[in-house]
């Protein structure tokens, strides 16, 4: 009976010591935040060639924005700190936005990360002419990691689509309502720092926090 007493003595002095080297080997919590917009501008229609036939963006291993595995959990707008950004974005400057939306993961390393799908769940505008699909992933090696890979499925506008068939020299009898447009690029980033994404028709704004 002492022999028991000892060993559980034993046992419950050294969990304590257990359980804080777990927690020093868990991997730290990042903010991720985005603003995803469309230009205004007609001139980026027909300042390239654009090809008709994309590849979807690949969603196989995708994980969802408050899915059970527990890996990326949404944000409220309180959360946000990209509020002065989107202010500045309005359509007399050129900028539409589509979705602002922020959350949380664990930085992971890029073996480990998962992609994160982003569709008409996290959109709040254009729904009907504007439709995003695609992915974003973050990952952490010496440096913080984003692969974002979106696409925008946008309406022709009617100003530009006269001009828009004779460039991809197309019958405008036979060209279909929208046109598909997509962001895909690796880049490493900075924490606090924001980013841009560029492209003629639609944009990307990120930035990625530490969490303490």
């Amino acid at each position: 009976m002492k022999l028991l007493v000892i060993a559980l003595t034993s046992l419950i002095s050294w969990l304590p010591f257990q359980v804080s080297a777990e927690d020093e080997k868990a991997p730290p919590k990042v903010q991720i935040e985005v603003i995803v917009f469309q230009s205004l501008a007609l001139r980026g229609w027909t300042e390239e060639y654009w090809p008709d036939i994309l590849a979807l963006p690949d969603t196989e291993n995708a994980t969802q924005f408050n899915a059970e595995d527990g890996y990326a959990r949404l944000l409220t707008a309180e959360s946000f700190t990209l509020n002065e950004e989107v202010e500045k974005m309005t359509t007399e400057k050129g900028y539409d936005v589509l979705a602002h939306f922020a959350w949380r993961q664990n930085a992971l390393s890029r073996e480990e990360a998962l992609p994160v799908l982003v569709d008409q769940f996290v959109q709040q505008r254009r729904l009907e002419s504007s439709i995003l699909f695609g992915t974003i992933r973050m990952y952490q090696e010496r440096f913080p990691h984003v692969q974002v890979n979106l696409e925008i499925d946008r309406q022709i506008p009617q100003a530009v689509l006269e001009r828009f068939t004779e460039h991809q020299h197309l019958d405008i009898d036979w060209i279909t309502e929208g046109w598909r447009f997509q962001i895909n690029e690796s880049r490493r980033v900075r924490f606090g720092e924001i980013h841009y994404l560029d492209h003629p028709i639609f944009g990307v704004l990120i930035k990625v926090d530490r969490v303490k």
